[in-house]
């Protein structure tokens, strides 16, 4: 499972959504505006200024590049 931490105006957290959805990746977005998920986000990655933010099975891996770099990894793995 996928979990991105974003915004709803970055263009890149959208994106990490739509690519999510275009192949059929189960993911979970946590968007920054709920004080929760900024919490989380604080608490996860304390260096991190930036977003989105992809955890990729529990492991953070980056953001929108790394998304697609993994799930390319991915499907060449399934096929």
């Amino acid at each position: 499972m996928v979990v991105i931490f974003g915004i709803n105006t970055c263009y890149n957290c959208l994106r990490c959504k739509q690519l999510c959805e275009a192949l059929q990746i189960e993911y979970e977005y946590l968007d920054l505006a709920d004080g929760d998920s900024a919490q989380m986000f604080r608490n996860l990655f304390p260096e991190e200024d930036q977003v989105p933010q992809v955890l990729w099975e529990g492991e953070h891996i980056g953001g929108y590049p790394e998304l697609k770099s993994k799930i390319d990894d991915y499907i060449n793995e399934v096929k």
